[in-house]
């Protein structure tokens, strides 16, 4: 990978990272206001309808619009990029007002499919609050559509920065929802959407964006996205299935369940979308050039460079998250409303979900590397096998292991899908240095079990030696997860550099650079 490509990975994750911290702040707020209980419940149920309803051609929209704009701007020039997004936009915005047109009138069915457990006062509550939320819809639908453009455009960064306005206002509509009433966070949290989309209007302009208002279903650009779009579209819905599974199945568990659930959820998908989304953004349009070029040795290069990465940088985090879900879950979330009884179900879940980071963040850039070639079908199908793994274990593992097996099931089917993904990228393109990344993925895995034991063994010794230090309970769970993880995480680097892991000695190497420049220009 060039250094300018490294650098915007690396700035990527900082903005990233950011919209995490914030993100989590909101999920932190809102635990600690309302707690694990009906009114988060219903909140969050009906916070998901709408970005499962759309969320489908969002995604899908983003994945091949950036493809067609490189194509329509080489071979018709940017005013015809314009149209061509305009004429987009507009068909979108008319699809996404006939649903919310159909949301706002089956509410009471839809909240139904969505959370079956639902009855009395949290499914009277849900169904009000769907019937607000369903117009964010539209703004899902426009904000997905201008951050691609952007990405396209160079402006990588816009992907990470827009969440960040987001999780702002909604951590205040929280607030003044605690001291009036739920409706002021649910409207609040519409007026959010609103103003991801005010933030990224100037960017478009920017770029120079002329709007056209034009509706052409018969435009040969629009006919050639359909075409692309269809298999990510169902892809998408495929994927959104495990979701709506979860919490239908969580929905018939104890009150919290739900809630226990989304925020271990993100937890566990906190450091994938900090590292491999930064990841994946980058490197997509990179893996589309090289794909459209025919250079196919460059691409298997920088797709095995991906995934040595991804695996370099994810299976510590899947040991860290393990060995101290309890205790990370106990320091962000257990507070006020937010009792022990809630910081059991989310550990317990977190636990679970932890066990497929690895898996989730190699789906994403084989995903990835399928969509550059312009293989929209065969991630569909291996999506299709993994909701079906899935869905069969969470109803078998649901009536042993309650909320904990949702969350094996999905990180069992997050396996699967990437080993299939794998399986048949090799068979698409050859080659692509499987033998390498088995190297890399043993001696990584046994560099993470030492680390892991080291961090288990550390955080109790550090809790005896501060017990009689600290007096509150959470500062010592604070020090003790800290030091803890960064003694592990440095024995790990070293272990990583005597295994002789190529990409560590890299990342080494730009950091020896980059420390001698520094004392050079002193």
């Amino acid at each position: 990978m060039a250094k300018t490509t490294k650098k915007a990975a690396i700035i990527l994750m900082i903005i990233i990272l950011t919209s995490k911290v914030t993100g989590f702040l909101r999920d932190i707020v809102l635990a600690r206001t309302f707690g694990a209980g009906h009114i988060t419940d219903a909140y969050l149920t009906a916070l998901n309808i709408p970005v499962v309803l759309f969320d489908g051609i969002s995604a899908s929209l983003g994945t091949t619009f950036i493809p067609m704009f490189f194509s329509i701007r080489e071979k018709q020039g940017i005013d015809e990029v314009y149209k061509f997004t305009s004429n987009v936009l507009n068909i979108v915005t008319v699809i996404s007002m006939i649903l919310i047109a159909i949301g706002i009138l089956f509410a009471p069915y839809i909240v139904k499919i969505f959370a079956m457990g639902f009855k009395g006062e949290v499914l009277d509550l849900t169904i009000s609050y769907s019937r607000i939320l369903i117009f964010s819809m539209i703004f899902i639908a426009i904000n997905g559509l201008i951050t691609s453009f952007l990405v396209a455009s160079g402006d990588v960064h816009i992907s990470g920065l827009i969440t960040i306005p987001f999780n702002i206002f909604v951590m205040i509509a929280i607030a003044l929802g605690s001291i009036t009433n739920s409706y002021f966070m649910v409207y609040g949290t519409l007026f959010a959407y609103i103003a991801q989309l005010l933030f990224q209007i100037p960017f478009l302009f920017k770029h120079g964006y002329k709007y056209k208002f034009i509706i052409d279903f018969k435009d040969e650009n629009i006919i050639k996205i359909l075409y692309l779009i269809l298999p990510v579209f169902l892809g998408s819905y495929v994927n959104q299935i495990n979701t709506v599974v979860n919490r239908t199945l969580a929905s018939t568990l104890d009150s919290g369940s739900i809630t226990a659930l989304n925020y271990a959820n993100k937890l566990n998908m906190f450091a994938v979308g900090i590292i491999v989304i930064s990841l994946s953004t980058v490197m997509y349009p990179i893996l589309s050039k090289l794909a459209s070029e025919k250079k196919i040795k460059a691409f298997k290069y920088n797709v095995s460079k991906s995934l040595n990465i991804t695996l370099i940088a994810m299976m510590p985090i899947m040991v860290i998250v393990m060995g101290l879900s309890t205790p990370i879950v106990t320091l962000l979330f257990e507070h006020g409303s937010f009792n022990s009884k809630a910081t059991e179900l989310t550990s317990t879940a977190l636990l679970y979900y932890s066990m497929g980071i690895v898996a989730y963040g190699l789906r994403e850039i084989l995903s990835k590397s399928f969509y550059s070639l312009q293989d929209t079908k065969t991630p569909v199908k291996n999506a299709t096998v993994s909701v079906i793994i899935n869905v069969i274990l969470s109803i078998v593992l649901v009536k042993y292991m309650g909320i904990g097996g949702l969350a094996l099931a999905s990180s069992i089917s997050a396996i699967a899908t990437s080993v299939l993904l794998f399986i048949s990228l090799r068979k698409k393109i050859g080659r692509i240095g499987m033998k390498n990344t088995i190297i890399t993925f043993i001696k990584v895995a046994i560099a993470s079990i030492i680390m892991g034991l080291i961090i288990k063994f550390s955080y109790y010794e550090i809790v005896n030696l501060g017990m009689n230090i600290f007096e509150k309970q959470k500062q010592l769970i604070a020090i003790s997860c800290i030091g803890s993880t960064l003694i592990g995480l440095i024995i790990y680097i070293i272990l990583t550099l005597i295994f002789n892991i190529r990409e560590s000695k890299e990342v080494a190497y730009m950091i020896k650079s980059k420390f001698r420049q520094i004392i050079y220009k002193r």
